[in-house]
């Protein structure tokens, strides 16, 4: 038995997606997992960004990055 599945799209959808994969010489499902894969690191770049926000604003943070930052000057002048 095989590993594959059907799944429901438009016609244009499906044709937008035989398109690219020609283009690439990729089959449907490697452009499938490759947009996976780029709205999964856009997710995380999104996380990320919201996390330094926050960080940003926090003075304990702050103060904390600091600290590092002088630790490892520390350690590069020693």
């Amino acid at each position: 038995m095989a590993d594959t599945t059907t799944v429901k799209v438009h016609i244009s959808t499906r044709d937008l997606l035989l398109k690219l994969g020609t283009s690439r010489r990729e089959s449907a499902d490697q452009v499938i997992r490759a947009a996976l894969a780029a709205m999964q690191r856009d997710e995380r770049r999104q996380i990320a960004a919201a996390e330094a926000r926050s960080i940003k604003d926090d003075p304990i943070d702050l103060a904390e990055i600091e600290a590092i930052q002088q630790d490892l000057a520390a350690l590069h002048e020693g």
